[in-house]
């Protein structure tokens, strides 16, 4: 079994609650929205041609329209193997996890 990185987990969730609204832009303001963090959108975008080329994600382009200038947008949907990819992940995070107790946050020093 091949390992997600973070980042590719993270993209795989977003493609699979934004559904068929899940292109490039709106997964990287999903992802920014959820993680609070600052990412590039190449740094999206970099994720989503190796997880497509893994057979992870299938893409495809939508009509083009005006507001792009006559440009398509790229989507992206989830494919079985992506699932399965999702769910093999939360497996062996759930195991990982398990028997942990909340862990809490002191004034920097070490719990």
């Amino acid at each position: 079994m091949e390992m997600l990185t973070k980042l590719e987990e993270l993209i795989l969730l977003s493609v699979w609650k934004l559904k068929e609204n899940a292109y490039g832009t709106t997964i990287y303001k999903h992802l920014r929205q959820v993680t609070g963090k600052k990412l590039s959108l190449g740094g999206v975008y970099f994720p989503l041609d190796r997880l497509t080329k893994k057979d992870y994600l299938y893409s495809y382009t939508g009509e083009s329209t005006q507001e792009r200038r006559g440009l398509s947008k790229r989507y992206y949907r989830i494919t079985d193997q992506g699932l399965k990819a999702l769910n093999d992940i939360k497996r062996i995070n759930e195991i990982m996890w398990a028997g942990y107790p909340d862990l809490a946050f002191s004034s920097g020093k070490n719990i």
